[in-house]
């Protein structure tokens, strides 16, 4: 109803204005257009936080700025004192955001005295302009009276400011998000202050104090707004502190140079123009150095957190520098400083752009997701928990940057390398998977062809009748296709044993037949994939065989078993050692063996030690 009565008042009282003066147009327009965005943000409030009571106040600012302009110049008329209305709405509206209600009893107290004032300064003008030139000593009384309230006023509304401070102390994550908005946007109303006091050092009259109001007719129902409608729309804590400094300094600045004029009696324009921009200069420099410390105690004091944050990342780069932490801790640190335990650190799949988190796990981003920018390119986000009422600031994700960095290229690299492992393993799997199908089709088709066949020349040379010259032709055939088959066998053993179609153990106790008296043998490893049992069976032939040939070794120990999903395999010998997987000046079986143990995820190890033996071993994984 309050918003309602607000746009009837507004318009009807502006185009009054307009017929009555003429000559005021641009005055009034501008006054209107300010009270209308007063309404309009009004509207806003009333529409997405029913029941908020800024939505009334917002709409009270606008009818009392239209109230004041209306009756043109009133230095000396009856409505000498409504200048206060253009500050009352807003100094309850430092009062009630964000929640709409008083802090305590006490603020409301300074509300409801404020108000009185107002009320009464405007009764006092009213009052004087009454009495006029007919009681001096009257008017003289009211007049005194009126310029006692004015630094109550002002006093009043400087509590209104102070009003926030006490109430960011005990709010929550969401309110003091609120706060800062209005932080950011209410130093105008003290900035306002300090260019009516800037334009008496300078000039002598209040003049200047037009421009304060401009901005606070803009920025203070905007702030508000926004800080109940939509607190998280962008970070506003490098605003709020800058804001809050520069105040703070101005402030400073003006204080002392008001204290040069209080001891010279003049204003600073009477003074001389060399002295008065040395002065000025001067103290503009000395405040420079200041603004930094000021920034940092207002920052430190509005937004903890990130200061914590910052500062817990500075403390973790030169232990991850020295080794004492890994990058991925960064998540624990944001998570510790920024009391979110739902924090996670996300990065950009190359593929399709979606979010990773460090376990490869795909995360949703949210509307509050913050991106880590590097070099001007996206490398991650921070994406806050369900319960996070902000973004994390821009500074955090400066700060978290090269973290992210290092663990996106780690990231990458461990992908890359899995990617490689795979296809080495893929490889020999399909490497295995051919040899088997070609000893198949060796045994089965030309082995089994060439067995035949010498089966039909034994039963031709038995039943032919022919002459000597014949059968000893036919012996001849019959003993080179003997020789072929056993070649042939020999090259489809070679490819892959066959005598591993009865398992690992079997093809272990046929290989120990090769010295039956050395080799020792320990099999314990049950069933296990087939290229696995390839690959164990390789390694204690390729170490069997050297021990055999180049060791001298009197006694070989082969060893086979399972720990949980990996199978060991180890093969012992006591001979004159110095073996390595990669010689000197050439290339050993061992190295062709480490390959394969590589590409199933395996390792291999040599211990060689010259005079003292060799022991081969490799460990494989062969989960079921």
């Amino acid at each position: 109803m309050s918003v309602g009565a607000g746009w009837l008042i507004v318009p009807v009282g502006s185009l009054l204005c307009v017929s009555a003066e003429p000559g005021r147009l641009a005055e009034i327009v501008v006054g209107a257009a300010l009270a209308a965005f007063s309404l309009v943000l009004a509207t806003i409030v009333a529409r997405r936080a029913p029941g908020h009571p800024a939505s009334a106040v917002l709409a009270a600012g606008g009818v009392a700025l239209t109230a004041t302009i209306a009756p043109g110049d009133v230095s000396s008329g009856p409505f000498a004192g409504d200048w206060m209305l253009l500050y009352l709405p807003f100094a309850f509206l430092l009062l009630l955001v964000p929640d709409g209600r008083f802090l305590t009893r006490r603020w409301r107290t300074v509300g409801l005295v404020l108000a009185g004032v107002v009320v009464v300064f405007m009764a006092l003008t009213v009052a004087l302009w009454a009495i006029g030139d007919r009681s001096p000593v009257a008017s003289a009384v009211v007049s005194v009276a009126a310029v006692a309230l004015l630094p109550v006023f002002f006093a009043l509304l400087a509590a209104s400011v102070v009003s926030l401070v006490a109430r960011y102390r005990g709010a929550d994550e969401r309110q003091r998000l609120q706060l800062r908005w209005v932080f950011a946007a209410g130093v105008s109303l003290p900035m306002t202050l300090v260019l009516c006091w800037t334009s008496y050092l300078l000039i002598g009259s209040v003049d200047l104090v037009v421009f304060g109001l401009l901005a606070m007719y803009l920025l203070i129902p905007a702030g508000v707004t926004v800080a109940i409608v939509r607190p998280g729309w962008f970070d506003i804590d490098r605003a709020a502190v800058a804001a809050l400094s520069a105040t703070a300094l101005s402030v400073l600045v003006l204080a002392l140079l008001s204290v040069a004029c209080a001891v010279t009696g003049l204003t600073l324009l009477a003074w001389s123009p060399t002295l008065a921009i040395v002065a000025t200069i001067v103290l503009t420099l000395l405040a420079v150095p200041l603004y930094g410390v000021a920034q940092r105690a207002f920052g430190r004091w509005l937004y903890p957190q990130r200061v914590r944050a910052i500062e817990a990342l500075r403390r973790l780069r030169p232990r991850v520098d020295r080794g004492e932490a890994e990058p991925e801790a960064v998540q624990a640190v944001l998570r510790a400083s920024l009391h979110d335990r739902d924090l996670v650190i996300a990065f950009p799949r190359p593929v399709d752009g979606a979010l990773l988190d460090l376990t490869g796990a795909v995360v949703a981003a949210t509307p509050l997701t913050g991106e880590v920018r590097l070099r001007g390119q996206v490398i991650g986000a921070i994406v806050p928990g369900s319960a996070a009422v902000s973004r994390p600031s821009r500074a955090v994700a400066d700060a978290a940057a090269p973290f992210l960095d290092a663990v996106r290229l780690r990231a990458d690299l461990k992908h890359a390398m899995a990617e490689v492992a795979a296809s080495r393993e893929r490889i020999v799997r399909a490497g295995y998977e051919e040899r088997r199908r070609l000893e198949r089709d060796l045994h089965d088709g030309a082995q089994q062809r060439l067995v035949a066949l010498g089966m039909r020349l034994r039963v031709l040379q038995r039943s032919t009748r022919g002459g000597t010259e014949l059968v000893e032709s036919l012996d001849g055939a019959v003993a080179e296709l003997g020789t072929a088959l056993a070649e042939l066998r020999q090259i489809a053993h070679g490819v892959r044993p066959s005598t591993l179609d009865d398992g690992l153990a079997s093809a272990l106790a046929g290989l120990a037949r090769l010295a039956p008296a050395m080799i020792e043998l320990d099999v314990h490893g049950g069933e296990v994939p087939d290229a696995v049992g390839t690959t164990a069976y390789f390694v204690v032939s390729e170490a069997v065989v050297n021990a055999l040939r180049h060791a001298e070794a009197s006694r070989i120990r082969v060893q086979v078993g399972r720990w949980g999903e990996l199978l060991r395999v180890a093969v012992a010998d006591d001979g004159v050692g110095g073996a390595a997987i990669r010689p000197t000046g050439g290339v050993s079986g061992l190295s062709g063996l480490e390959d394969r143990v590589a590409a199933l995820g395996g390792r291999l190890r040599v211990v060689s030690t010259p005079g003292s033996g060799t022991v081969v071993e490799a460990v494989l994984p062969c989960g079921s």
